[in-house]
């Protein structure tokens, strides 16, 4: 059964620091595009590529009929348009999610997809096959590691590999699992906003708030962070998984689509490849021709503009967001750096100018400043760099069940990570012998209105009355962001642990629309968790009580022992009611009539005590 809540909680940093052994690279596994990068001896970190190659790995792979990988990167990507079924590509957007997650935009990928069996995490069927995202993100890792080597000319065995920072623990995890399958040992997984500000140069000669503002492929993040005495600390985060450049190139193939009269899923591919050139061209020029199925559509970019304005508004929401969450204003952020390819669309920094009022910081190239900063922090990490302390946040509050259906939060939304916190629970129930831990994310007080992420028993505890057992719950995250859970009993010495790995990951819109929910029901969730907390007090006194009148009511003169029983009744009958008043009311009429008896009580078990005899019975 669950457990309830018996003493408070502390919580303490948990930082373990390993060195790597050998050559440590830094990647950006992008959702259009992907780099790595390293810190030479004595030089500044730099992208590795080689002789003739861009710096961007497109982040796509081709598959064959018979289902062998032919090509990754370049020619992948290259053949998009004419095999369009059988080149995977934005993967990352797959990465720890199931198809109920995608929802509509499944309707926007032109591949076939399906639910694995056994885990629910979507796969992408093609040639007769499947595969899951991670093993196509491995697949582009081992190309990223293959072009370090040859540069390098020396083996690579690790690497730091960077994520969105709202990736969930499903995500990250599936952000290993590939860097696994690709050879590589992932040292640490890294917010890229975090490793954008370490690439601009923020350091404890430069202290200050700035504002990474991070508008990819596929994802859009806006992180702040306070940057001082080499601490970066970010004080809030917030973004949008379903914003990126693919959505830009998305929103202006359905323009092309109706223009030409073509219909948008048959011809897809096209309109994305088309659309995808386009925003470039009209990044530098005033207009653009597109060529879909034998048609020639102009674009100007004010048209452009204003089929990507609602879209680039969705970012400033979110930026101020994040604002309201670290409790700053905009005037307070004294840099605004940018990352991404898309943050190179002129109205992207037109809108960014006009929100801060200051020009963005675009010292670095947007694409590669994410990967240099990764490869700054493996060079941290393997202990050649200049050290600093990383400090990543926690998109939404974990907890566990307790009596009644209430959460008990242990780790609270926005705390840095790494991280651990604990808290002490007791059993409620007569000769209980094993406890149910299930691990919820959210921030309302009911576990019906939380997500529900793992569960698990401890068991084989002696049968015990309610009160006895000390359980220990101690929740930790890591500086990669993902949660371990372990249940102790501090009296035997019995203990369970497991890492919590969701088979799917959270949508960005379910995150929001759960912070927005927690907010909105605010004062009923209160309510709702004070007449929980309230029945599950009343049936600990009533339980109590009865024990007490059964065994000990001839300590108290017949009129005392008429109003106690008086008075339980009243509680029986107040802990049915849906008022936490009536019954808090209730309990404190209860504990007023037995106050004599309970005195009465103790005194008569210390007796007992101190003459040997069995106090149970009193």
């Amino acid at each position: 059964m669950p457990i309830q809540i018996d003493l408070g909680s502390s919580s303490s940093p948990a930082v373990k620091k390993e060195i790597p052994q050998g050559r440590v690279v830094g990647i950006d596994l992008g959702t259009t595009n992907s780099l790595v990068a390293i810190v030479p001896t004595g030089e500044k970190a730099k992208v590795l590529f080689g002789a003739g190659e861009s710096p961007l790995v497109p982040s796509a792979v081709e598959i064959a009929d018979d289902g062998k990988i032919v090509a990754v990167g370049a020619e992948a990507h290259k053949a998009r348009g004419k095999h369009s079924k059988n080149v995977l590509f934005s993967v990352k957007r797959l990465m720890g999610r199931s198809l109920k997650d995608l929802g509509e935009e499944v309707d926007l990928i032109p591949f076939n997809l399906v639910d694995d069996e056994h885990n629910s995490q979507v796969k992408i069927a093609v040639a007769q096959k499947s595969y899951s995202p991670i093993e196509i993100s491995a697949e582009i890792l081992r190309n990223l590691k293959t072009r370090a080597e040859k540069s390098l000319n020396e083996k690579v065995s690790s690497a730091v590999v960077t994520v969105p920072a709202y990736f969930d623990d499903a995500q990250r995890s599936a952000t290993k699992a590939a860097g696994r399958l690709a050879g590589l040992e992932v040292i640490r997984v890294l917010n890229e906003p975090t490793a954008a500000a370490l690439a601009y140069g923020w350091s404890n000669e430069k202290p200050g708030v700035v504002a990474v503002y991070d508008f990819g492929g596929g994802t859009f993040d806006i992180s702040i962070l306070r940057i001082q005495e080499n601490v970066f600390e970010v004080l809030a985060t917030a973004g949008d998984t379903r914003l990126g450049g693919d959505d830009l190139d998305r929103s202006l193939a359905e323009w092309v689509a109706k223009k030409a009269g073509v219909d948008m899923h048959d011809n897809l591919a096209e309109l994305l490849v088309e659309a995808e050139r386009a925003k470039r061209v009209l990044s530098d020029a005033e207009t653009c021709t597109l060529k879909i199925s034998g048609n020639e559509i102009s674009i100007n970019r004010s048209d452009a503009e204003s089929i990507w304005e609602p879209l680039v508004n969705r970012s400033l929401q979110a930026f101020q967001a994040a604002l309201q969450d670290a409790k700053l204003k905009v005037e307070e952020i004294q840099d605004v750096l940018l990352v991404g390819g898309s943050t190179r669309v002129p109205l992207v920094r037109d809108k960014l100018k006009a929100f801060c009022s200051k020009e963005p910081n675009a010292s670095l190239n947007p694409d590669e400043a994410v990967a240099l900063g990764a490869a700054l922090q493996a060079e941290i990490l393997a202990g050649r760099g200049e050290d600093r302390l990383l400090l990543d946040v926690v998109p939404l509050s974990l907890g566990i069940e307790t009596m009644g259906g209430a959460v008990s939060k242990l780790i609270h939304r926005n705390s840095t990570i790494p991280t651990e916190a604990r808290e002490i629970y007791t059993n409620h129930a007569e000769k209980q012998n094993a406890f149910d831990i299930h691990i919820l994310q959210g921030e309302r007080e009911l576990v019906k209105d939380c997500r529900s992420l793992a569960r698990f028993k401890l068991r084989g505890l002696d049968p015990a009355p309610p009160g006895f057992h000390r359980i220990e719950v101690l929740f930790r995250i890591d500086a990669n962001g993902i949660l371990n859970v372990r249940a102790r009993d501090l009296r035997s010495g019995k203990a369970h642990e497991i890492e919590v790995r969701p088979t799917y990951g959270i949508t960005d819109e379910e995150l929001m629309s759960m912070l927005e929910s927690a907010f909105n029901n605010a004062e009923g969730d209160m309510e709702a968790r004070q007449l929980v907390d309230a029945r599950v007090e009343a049936d600990t006194v009533i339980r109590a009580a009865e024990k007490a009148v059964t065994n000990a009511g001839h300590l108290v003169d017949s009129k005392n022992l008429l109003e106690i029983k008086a008075r339980l009744v009243d509680l029986k009958n107040a802990s049915k009611s849906s008022s936490h008043r009536s019954i808090r009311e209730a309990i404190e009429n209860f504990d007023y009539a037995s106050h004599d008896l309970a005195e009465l009580q103790i005194n008569a078990a210390l007796k007992s005590a101190l003459s040997g005899q069995d106090v149970e019975k009193l």
